[in-house]
């Protein structure tokens, strides 16, 4: 069963994976932060901002004909969750389909979201929480032995 920051989180991704960016969501903390990493050019840095869609949104779906954000995988560090999220998108003019990994860090209160950051580069997130890749668990090799 999802913990309580978990099904807080759920139901952004239900709109975000529709493309839906008008959402507004209730769980937004009154001193909301939101950012995107530096792999984000013209929109990187963390900003206090509830407005939906807020401006650097905005900006970013601009060039696309369509873009969605769906929640693969929800890993939980105490109040942090780590979303592996996948971003699927069609440039306008190009039409040029885009379908890429990356991660969202969500910082939570008691069911409420207080920061997000947005990354493009999911195995990097991993590493700065000690996650290992795409969520898995390291595996023990030490019982196994190559073979001819």
């Amino acid at each position: 069963m999802p913990s309580r920051n978990v099904e807080a989180l759920q139901d952004i991704y239900d709109h975000w994976g529709r493309g839906d960016w008008a959402y507004l969501p209730p769980i937004y903390a009154a001193d909301f932060e939101w950012g995107y990493s530096e792999e984000f050019p013209g929109i990187a840095g963390v900003w206090h901002d509830t407005r939906t869609p807020n401006p650097r949104i905005q900006s970013w779906l601009e060039p696309w004909e369509h873009w969605m954000c769906q929640a693969e995988d929800y890993l939980e560090q105490g109040n942090t969750v780590i979303v592996l999220a996948r971003y699927r998108g069609r440039g306008k003019g190009s039409g040029l389909d885009v379908d890429v990994p990356g991660a969202h860090v969500w910082e939570m209160r008691d069911g409420t979201a207080t920061r997000l950051e947005v990354f493009a580069n999911r195995d990097e997130v991993l590493k700065q929480h000690g996650v290992p890749p795409q969520g898995g668990t390291p595996r023990d090799t030490s019982l196994y032995r190559e073979t001819d």
